[in-house]
Formats: structure tokens, C-alpha cells, sequence
């Protein structure tokens, strides 16, 4: 069997699930939250304004944000296709709902360009009511804190289990319809992701126009349109590298 892009990337994803399913069961030094990047957005204010940490925030999420923040400069939202479990999930959440669907419901270019703009106004909500009240809002509604802490401290009931179903539903009819729509860290990294150094690049001359990359991108990105895949929400996952039928004609390379 040949290996893959995406054999190497769903081995690193399921090894970082397994890590985090072992934190939050208790068993290392420190909780699963102390390796949320968002946390180190989240930590800024207070870090400011009284020079302390938010709530159960520490360094290691600052740390951990500004380091994500150096490989976006480098290689664009390769933490969201290649170590978010959220990710991974809305991934297969997409591939799925292709399987349940006889035609998936799309969503007109015009109006998936808009619903884009919700990250942005979610990032500004949860920042200002976190710096406001020094607690972690975001916990309610997140489903990376609410699938590894079980719904625990910060959960609101029925609204938490809501949220979460309706997130799982959403990935089914939209695939990445929670990392397109409404993950604030996705948000923080798209000024950053504009200017990534790796992009995937097709070479015009030999494709043959066939639209596999195009079909393959779980963002729905025209890779068979472009020379340089520039777009924010390119995660560089490579699926459209793996799924190339002509040999060399994408190819991730350094491109400003």
C-alpha cells in the first residue's frame, strides 16, 4: 500500500486524540486546556491589565499560540489540517455527509464568502466578554472543550448538548462548516495564513484541468484555477496533492 499525505496526517492527528483523551482522564501533569491555543488569545488582556493569566490559563497556551502563529508565517493553517482534532472531525464529517447525501446542498459562493465573516464577530464576542468577566465563556460552546472535559465545569446543559448537535449536523451538510463559519482561532489565523511561505503550486503547463484537486479540498478551494493556492483557509492537508492523477503537478513549495 502506498503511503500518503493523508495516512501521515490522520497517524499525527489520532496520536495527538490519544494524548489528549489521556489528559483528560487525569493521568498527566497538567489539564488538556493547558494545550488550547485560543487560551493564549484569551489570556492577553488580563495579561496586560493586571499581569496575570485568565482564569486557568497559564504560559503554555500563550506560547503555544504565538509558536502556531510562526508555523502559519511559514506554512499557512497547517495546525488546523495537520493537529486540530476539531478539525479532523469536521473533516470526517464531511467525507460522510458525502456518503449520506445523493446531492450535498451547497452553499452559493456570495453567501459562504459572508457566513465567513461570523469567525470574526465570534472572535470579538467571546474576547470582550472573556476580558470583561475574567472567565473562560467560550467553554459552553466550544466543542474542543466540551467533547474532552465531558460537558464539565463551564458546560451549560441542554444549551452545551445543543450546540454540539448542531455542530455535528452542520459538518454533515457543509463540510468544515464550524472551521469555515465559527472557530475563532481559525479568525487569528488568517491574516497570518495570507502570508504563509509554503503553498501548494500547480504547474499550468502539464494539468490537465481534470478538477480531482478542486473536488478533494475540504475547504472546496479552486486549486484547479490557480497557480498558487494563497487562500486563507488553504490548510496545506495536501489532499489535492494526493488525489493529482499527473505526477509533479502539485507540488508544495516556497512562494511568496
Amino acid at each position: 500500500m502506498t503511503v500518503t499525505n493523508r495516512h501521515i496526517r490522520y497517524t499525527l492527528l489520532l496520536v495527538i486524540i490519544g494524548l489528549l483523551v489521556y489528559l483528560a482522564l487525569g493521568y498527566g501533569t497538567r489539564s488538556f486546556e493547558a494545550y488550547c491555543p485560543f487560551g493564549g488569545a484569551e489570556s492577553l488582556w488580563g495579561l496586560i491589565t493586571q499581569g496575570e493569566f485568565t482564569c486557568a490559563l497559564g504560559p503554555l497556551n500563550l506560547s503555544i499560540m504565538l509558536a502556531l502563529l510562526g508555523l502559519a508565517l511559514l506554512s499557512k493553517k497547517s495546525f488546523c489540517g495537520w493537529a486540530c482534532p476539531i478539525g479532523l472531525l469536521g473533516e470526517l464529517g464531511g467525507k460522510l455527509g458525502g456518503r449520506l447525501w445523493r446531492k450535498r446542498p451547497k452553499v452559493e459562493k456570495r453567501t459562504n464568502g459572508y457566513l465567513k465573516l461570523l469567525r470574526y464577530v465570534i472572535l470579538v464576542v467571546v474576547l470582550y466578554f472573556t476580558y470583561h468577566t475574567g472567565e473562560l465563556i467560550l467553554r459552553g460552546f466550544d466543542p474542543f472543550y466540551l467533547i474532552f472535559s465531558g460537558f464539565g465545569h463551564g458546560s451549560l446543559g441542554w444549551i452545551s448538548i445543543a450546540v454540539l448537535g448542531g455542530i455535528v449536523v452542520a459538518a454533515l451538510v457543509v463540510p468544515m462548516a464550524f472551521c469555515r463559519y465559527l472557530c475563532p482561532l481559525g479568525a487569528v489565523f488568517d491574516p497570518f495564513s495570507r502570508l504563509g511561505l509554503l503553498k501548494v503550486s500547480r504547474d499550468d503547463s502539464s494539468c490537465t484541468a481534470c478538477g480531482m484537486c478542486t473536488q478533494a479540498c475540504p475547504h472546496e478551494i479552486g486549486v484547479d484555477e490557480i497557480e498558487v493556492v494563497r487562500h486563507r483557509d488553504c490548510t496545506n492537508c495536501l489532499e489535492c496533492v494526493d488525489v493529482c492523477p499527473e505526477d509533479d503537478v502539485l507540488s508544495i513549495r516556497a512562494r511568496l
